[in-house]
């Protein structure tokens, strides 16, 4: 026999056709016996004496009978015995049902009424090799049954041999039909089983692209997060103690010369010192806070953009919108503020602007960030730095990588025009149709 998996529920209808057996054996044929001696008391003694169901009906008869569907029943019920046995269960355990039923229907003269469960039970039988086999076993179970039937039937009854072949092809005919229906839809039933599982593997296949790409993401969110952080810290901190160190040595070195001088070095240094702090604290502050969460895009930025011209003492050009574009994910939000921080940072620390400009602008289709300054603008243009920056000798261009990456990771593009003494204009442009919606992560970092 072929060799298949055991379809869903085949092992349970098989048990509960083996306990419908059993039931059959020992309360429906004494119930029949009892019938049937009911009626035999208004029969004659040679009547009765013809009653063969009667004799053949007890216990020792039916003993072996009981005791292979009960062997059936355990081949069935201990996963032990279906795991030894492995591909040949399925095949055995239908051989074995077989057995009591061919003894059975001829164990009683063809007109007994319970020739008539026999039939059902036959059906049931090829029901349980239609579910699990294909149509050339269910052909060959057919055949075969038939032929059995008409051999027992032409030498246990006196019908014409007429008779029974007209109802064995009818009952061939009833179950060849059922038997092609069964199968056919069993399998259908096996097909779309198999692409569900093919759709289940692909959806976990994809799930598990997606946790490379958003642990991916995460660990690039924490490399720039620290990125940024160690250009703040050397921005900030670093210079401002640098600085102080400097103006110490110079009060060392003068305060037994100039006095007066010393002191105001002493002086100086003090405020370059409470400046660092001041720097430190801010961008501390600025990495614990969680402004997007707090105030919304809009007013992020708005706030951002002050604070940067408040701290580089240069104007402010704000143009926001009144609402924001629709349910932004969390990853284009964080984005763009990340983007526009890094943008005025810059300004900030190397433009020496006058006047900034920073403006948010949307439509349908997409969303426009642009951060403008009249500063020094970069050393050499953007070439140069971008050149630089493979050298590894210019802080800048790791700002810009940096937004460069971020912008790529929300489908948007990047535009960064900058000439010596000419200032710098930071263009992002992020489409809202089709965009791939990854939850954010970079707060977390």
């Amino acid at each position: 026999m072929e060799h298949r998996e055991i379809e869903p529920g085949f092992l349970q209808a098989f048990r509960l056709f083996v306990v419908t057996r059993i039931v059959f054996w020992v309360v429906i044929g004494p119930i029949m016996v009892v019938v049937e001696m009911a009626q035999g008391s208004n029969l004659s003694p040679e009547q009765i004496a013809d009653m063969t169901l009667i004799d053949r009906l007890t216990l020792p008869n039916i003993l072996p009978i009981l005791a292979i569907e009960m062997a059936l029943l355990v081949l069935l019920m201990v996963p032990q015995i279906g795991r030894y046995l492995g591909r040949w269960l399925v095949p055995v355990t239908l051989l074995v049902a077989m057995v009591p039923l061919l003894v059975g229907q001829y164990w009683w003269p063809a007109e007994n009424p319970l020739q008539t469960p026999f039939i059902i039970f036959f059906f049931v039988m090829l029901v349980l090799i239609a579910w699990q086999y294909s149509f050339r076993y269910v052909f060959f179970y057919v055949l075969v049954l038939s032929l059995y039937q008409a051999r027992f039937s032409w030498i246990l009854t006196d019908w014409p041999l007429s008779v029974d072949v007209g109802w064995l092809v009818l009952q061939g005919a009833m179950m060849l039909i059922v038997g092609y229906i069964i199968v056919q839809l069993v399998s259908i039933h096996r097909e779309q089983r198999a692409a569900l599982a093919e759709a289940y593997e692909q959806q976990a296949a994809a799930h598990r692209r997606l946790q490379q790409y958003a642990a991916t993401l995460e660990e690039l969110t924490i490399s720039r997060e620290r990125n940024r952080l160690a250009r703040e810290l050397h921005d900030t901190l670093a210079h401002s103690l640098s600085a102080a160190t400097v103006q110490m040595e110079a009060v060392r070195s003068l305060w037994a010369v100039d006095g007066a001088r010393a002191r105001q070095l002493l002086d100086e240094a003090d405020v370059t010192i409470r400046q660092g702090l001041v720097e430190a604290r801010r961008a501390l502050q600025a990495l614990r806070a969680s402004p997007l969460q707090e105030a919304g895009l809009i007013s992020a930025l708005g706030d951002l953009a002050e604070s940067a011209a408040e701290r580089c003492g240069a104007g402010l050009a704000l143009h926001l919108p009144e609402r924001p574009a629709g349910d932004l994910p969390p990853l284009v939000e964080q984005s763009v503020y990340r983007i526009a921080q890094e943008a005025l940072e810059n300004v900030v620390r190397h433009a020496n602007a006058d006047s900034i400009t920073l403006r948010l602008s949307h439509d349908p289709r997409r969303l426009i960030l642009v951060v403008e300054d009249d500063g020094q603008g970069l050393p050499g243009g953007l070439a140069a730095v971008q050149r630089d920056a493979e050298e590894g000798a210019y802080q800048v261009a790791l700002g810009i990588q940096g937004m460069e990456e971020r912008a790529g990771a929300i489908g948007g593009h990047l535009d960064i025009q900058s000439q010596e003494g000419r200032g710098t204009r930071v263009r992002l442009v992020v489409p809202l149709v089709a965009r791939v919606a990854v939850p954010a992560t970079e707060d977390q970092a």
